[in-house]
């Protein structure tokens, strides 16, 4: 496997339904390093909302961590400054359509089988959740994802920022790391 040891602190970013979670597993096996997925701190039992500022003190004290995978965003007033902490970003940005895709086969699944990243009591099978997922993958493309593209253009992050925009880069990464 090839991989870069110097990396220890890695973002991982994108639309929903993009295998954010599935790759970041996959890098902190392969990196040997700590994984913390956001829902896992921004959701609390029954689907409920953890308070802001509770969030920002969760993943700030994560982020101040030697070593660490952080999977997701989280509030947003604090993800440029786990930009700058990173070694490395992953964007994952694939076609819309794909995150609309893969997201329904999650929901599908989740007939069977909850996300184990989640609280216990967190339930996303219902038409309501199924529905607010979908337009919150329309709202994250229209409007996060060119804010991202700007942030990402900043010149103190060019060289952090490794684009996702294929299944075959997806795929790779997965089996070599970074």
């Amino acid at each position: 496997m090839s991989q870069d040891r110097t990396v220890k602190k890695i973002a991982v970013v994108g639309n929903a339904g993009g295998g954010k979670t599935a790759l970041s597993r996959r890098l902190a096996h392969i990196h040997d390093l700590p994984l913390t997925h956001v829902d896992s701190i921004q959701f609390l039992q029954g689907m409920k909302i953890r308070p802001h500022k509770e969030s920002i003190e969760i993943l700030l004290a994560v982020e101040e961590q030697e070593r660490w995978i952080i999977d997701g965003y989280g509030p947003l007033d604090i993800i440029e400054k786990r930009f700058a902490k990173a070694d490395r970003i992953l964007f994952i940005d694939f076609p819309l359509w794909r995150h609309y895709w893969w997201c329904t086969k999650r929901q599908i699944k989740n007939l069977w089988s909850r996300r184990e990243e989640l609280p216990p009591g967190c339930d996303e099978v219902s038409l309501e959740h199924t529905l607010k997922l979908y337009r919150t993958l329309w709202r994250v493309h229209k409007q996060m994802r060119p804010e991202l593209l700007r942030i990402f253009s900043r010149e103190h992050l060019k060289g952090k920022v490794q684009y996702v925009r294929t299944l075959k880069e997806w795929k790779r990464i997965a089996k070599e790391g970074l």
